[in-house]
């Protein structure tokens, strides 16, 4: 009986010590991306590059509390688990495809996020994915700014699926190709946005992660306007 006792009492230990690890993890990252919203309030790039010269835009996403620097390395790992300040964090950044430019837009422009449960980095992309709010117009927009221009785009397709490599493609090698693509990927979108998109666009993917079993919350606009600025 003892011995019953002592391996329960051995279980809800290890469990309440997870319990308190994952809220204090999750209280850190919180802190940590207000203490950097706070460090950025009012941007400018020459501020942002002074903090990490890796940064090469800023994006901002409506209906969501996505409003952050966008960084860029020579790969797709490095952000994953290092922050803005390159310091290493499960936290990680919001981070540009390194095939992608965002001064030299390719017909598709991904930016990868985590998706944290605090709402934190693209965590709030979950958001999207609430037909109610897709009924409000008002809620398609995306804005990427860089140190050259200001970019507005418009959300076309919102779904979640397994992670894949098909709808992080950058390159595609004629037109056929880079139409099957679109098709597909509207087809995919939970919600119809009415919007038309044709081979002539430039394309914006947003990707994170929805849950801990590989799916993934994708997001594609496309640029409607593009403002230089220098």
């Amino acid at each position: 009986m003892k011995r019953k006792w002592y391996i329960v009492f051995i279980i809800s230990s290890i469990i309440i010590i997870l319990l308190i690890y994952n809220i204090t993890s999750y209280y850190y990252s919180y802190k940590k991306d207000l203490e950097f919203k706070e460090r950025i309030a009012g941007y400018d790039f020459e501020k942002l590059k002074e903090i990490n010269s890796d940064v090469v835009g800023y994006i901002e996403v409506d209906n969501t509390k996505v409003s952050y620097p966008v960084v860029k390395t020579n790969n797709n790992s490095y952000y994953l688990n290092h922050t803005y300040t390159k310091e290493k964090s499960e936290i990680g950044s919001i981070f540009l495809d390194y095939r992608n430019d965002l001064d030299n837009l390719s017909k598709n422009n991904i930016i990868y996020g985590h998706g944290r449960l605090d709402n934190s980095m693209f965590g709030s992309l979950n958001n999207l994915l609430d037909e109610e709010k897709l009924s409000n117009k008002d809620n398609y927009y995306i804005t990427v700014t860089t140190p050259k221009s200001i970019m507005t785009f418009k959300i076309f397709s919102v779904y979640t699926i397994d992670k894949e490599s098909y709808y992080i493609k950058t390159y595609f090698s004629n037109n056929k190709y880079f139409k099957e693509f679109l098709e597909t990927i509207m087809k995919r979108s939970i919600y119809n946005f009415k919007t038309d998109v044709n081979t002539s666009d430039k394309i914006l993917t947003l990707s994170t992660c929805k849950d801990n079993f590989g799916k993934r919350v994708v997001v594609h606009a496309k640029l409607l306007k593009k403002e230089e600025t220098s």
